[in-house]
């Protein structure tokens, strides 16, 4: 009896190495030694334009954690084609495995069924509103990774200089503007090159000045119940661009963010209506002008910074190797090391409740004072009302009317003409 134990405990030994060996070949160090072929995942990342570079990051981790997968990764811009990639990649059937956008992508693809359940260890560090920008139904679809903050970056080294307060008000901002070029300084940095730009300061407008108290004109607009036309506070936010147009460069039309972060960094302009990620660009120009941060002003007085959540980590339903993909989204949610890297490549902040960052911002304590006083407003109330690509496809008409091509009642039209198109 004590023979026949000791065997069946070593047929239970063999039997569990046998295990731990498969699932070694799977994706782990072994299946690496032994020059097996690596598991390939595809990966669709669309990027804003702090991210690139991050790609490389989670390939050295990849390569580290996971010695026999690799990512062939695909990176598109997200503004101007990432969703027009998606929708091919999602009509020819070829999905890829990991799909890297917004927060606000996952409502959209989670409920066209393209989006698998997230199962990552380490989701309840994220916090609560942004876990629930990504939940449907109680099921957990993405894994937002940084956030960023919108709002007007200006230079306090101008700002002591001509003894000028941060302004609350659009009648103090008008002040503000008229003493900077009274004194012979450009009021904003601006460029208005990219559909982008003006699609993300429309919806910082209508984000302090409409959204934040209706969070139901979006369907009340696609039900017809309101309009663009008919609503002047859209008049009004759309006519905000000609304001910035009007106190900037000449030649703003047609300069790219490139030219535009760089004049800001050398001093050639005041404010600048833009996001923390300006400040990646403006870090390699120059260190010694002090920045401050503060939400471009409302009627009332009251206006919020935005915090918006960048990269999202997404899985496709189809994908063969969800378990994988599950493993890799748990090391991203658990390696520090790595996320206080993206963190400070990228110039964003953390979505984790217990994690500050380590690099230094240097806007920070303005984010702070804004938090504390309870005045964030989350990008999702807007962008949730009006998807993207509506807000881009209007920026196309807005910049035409920047540009003298149509009036703003044509926008306007153009608007109520493609509601139906403005949600998910």
């Amino acid at each position: 009896m004590k023979k026949a134990g000791i065997a069946a405990i070593l047929i239970l030994c063999m039997a569990a190495v046998f295990v731990l060996t498969f699932q070694a070949m799977d994706y782990g160090e072994k299946d690496s030694k032994e020059g097996t072929d690596k598991v390939m995942l595809t990966v669709l990342a669309g990027q804003s334009t702090s991210d690139a570079g991050v790609e490389d990051m989670i390939d050295e981790m990849i390569a580290e954690k996971f010695p026999a997968v690799a990512l062939e990764w695909e990176c598109v811009d997200w503004g101007e084609k990432f969703d027009s990639q998606m929708q091919g990649r999602l009509a020819a059937g070829d999905v890829p495995d990991i799909i890297v956008g917004k927060a606000q992508d996952v409502y959209a693809y989670a409920r066209s069924g393209n989006l698998a359940e997230v199962r990552a260890e380490g989701m309840e560090r994220i916090e609560e509103r942004i876990r629930d920008a990504v939940t449907i139904d109680g099921k957990v679809y993405g894994i937002p990774y940084n956030a960023w903050y919108q709002g007007v970056v200006y230079n306090k080294d101008i700002f002591d200089k001509l003894q000028l307060q941060v302004p609350d008000t659009l009648e103090e901002m008008e002040r503000t503007v008229n003493i900077l070029e009274e004194n012979g300084v450009v009021p904003f940095a601006a460029h208005f090159q990219e559909g982008w730009k003006i699609g993300n300061m429309t919806m910082q407008f209508m984000l302090n000045n409409v959204f934040r108290g209706e969070s139901n004109w979006g369907s009340r607009f696609r039900e017809g119940e309101i309009s663009f036309s008919n609503d002047p506070r859209m008049r009004e936010c759309i006519e905000q661009n000609k304001y910035i147009l009007n106190h900037t460069w000449d030649d703003a039309l047609v300069i790219e963010q490139y030219e535009s972060d760089r004049r800001f960094a050398g001093g050639e302009a005041a404010m600048y209506l833009t996001g923390s990620w300006s400040l990646q660009a403006m870090g390699q120009y120059d260190t010694s002008t002090q920045y401050g941060f503060f939400p471009f002003p409302n009627e009332t007085g009251d206006a919020s910074l935005i915090k918006e959540t960048n990269m999202t980590f997404m899985m496709s339903n189809t994908s063969g190797h969800q378990d994988i993909i599950n493993d890799i989204f748990t090391e991203l949610l658990q390696n520090e090391k790595l996320m206080q890297e993206i963190l400070g490549f990228t110039s964003t902040y953390p979505v984790v409740d217990d994690m500050t960052i380590t690099y230094k911002s240097p806007v920070e304590a303005d984010i702070k004072k804004y938090e504390d006083e309870n005045r964030i407003i989350d990008a999702a109330i807007g962008n949730n009302q009006l998807i993207w690509k509506f807000q881009n496809d209007l920026a196309e008409e807005i910049f035409k009317w920047l540009n003298e091509e149509n009036s703003m009642e044509q926008v306007l039209e153009y608007a109520d003409e493609h509601r139906e198109e403005s949600g998910n």
